[in-house]
């Protein structure tokens, strides 16, 4: 009998007017904007075509769950919703950019520098290891409840990214080396003789965006 391995499939939300600014914005609940819908749409075309999809989980943060919504109408699927699945709490940080961040809290910055500095944390938020472990203990609920199957979670850029590291056996503090990009696809199977990543922040469907932009510029 052959034995069938867990597959994750891992959307990022549409576009925010946040992600465009710069701004830190985990918690907080802010929408998508028109770029982000077009892109649900974009991304909600493209995992139709997985075959064998058994479930579908959502962050509920309205920028995920409305992509979800966009999945939802393609492949039929009810959007489970998991607070863990939520971005990391950002604290009094929330709202602000890069440059703010290390300018109001400079020791705090600093440390976020460090890879290995696992208990760096954001002020009144959630530090590294609080959100890592509740990611890992999120998918590990998600995995041993759909054992065996396909199943398609749309979460935050930095949920997946944790997510792809930990999986990987990798630091999940080093962000850089899985950037998560706006409404792409994550593919991780999860095989007997360990996890192997098929895809990694896929935007391949979202070339047509691209063509509709053109032709915007070339009729106007």
């Amino acid at each position: 009998m052959t034995i069938r391995h867990t597959e994750l499939f891992m959307v990022r939300h549409g576009q925010t007017d946040s992600n465009t600014a710069g701004l830190f914005h985990g918690s907080t609940d802010v929408p998508l904007n028109a770029h982000g819908l077009r892109q649900a749409e974009l991304v909600a075309s493209r995992v139709q075509h997985i075959a064998d999809l058994h479930s579908l989980h959502s962050s509920p943060l309205q920028r995920a769950y409305v992509t979800a919504q966009a999945i939802a109408r393609t492949t039929g699927l009810e959007p489970r919703l998991h607070p863990g699945l939520a971005e990391m709490n950002f604290g009094h940080a929330e709202g602000v950019n890069l440059f703010e961040m290390a300018s109001r809290w400079p020791e705090i910055a600093l440390r976020f520098e460090d890879p290995n500095d696992h208990d760096a944390g954001f002020p009144n938020g959630e530090s590294r290891r609080q959100f890592h472990t509740r990611v890992r203990e999120t998918l590990d609920r998600i995995v041993t409840e759909h054992s065996g199957a396909r199943v398609l979670i749309v979460a935050h850029g930095g949920v997946i990214s944790s997510a792809v590291a930990q999986m990987m056996g990798e630091n999940p503090n080093d962000w850089r080396k899985y950037s998560i990009e706006n409404c792409s696809v994550t593919h991780i199977e999860l095989a007997t003789a360990g996890p192997i990543a098929h895809v990694v922040s896929d935007v391949v469907h979202l070339e047509q965006l691209d063509l509709e932009d053109d032709e915007e510029l070339a009729s106007a």
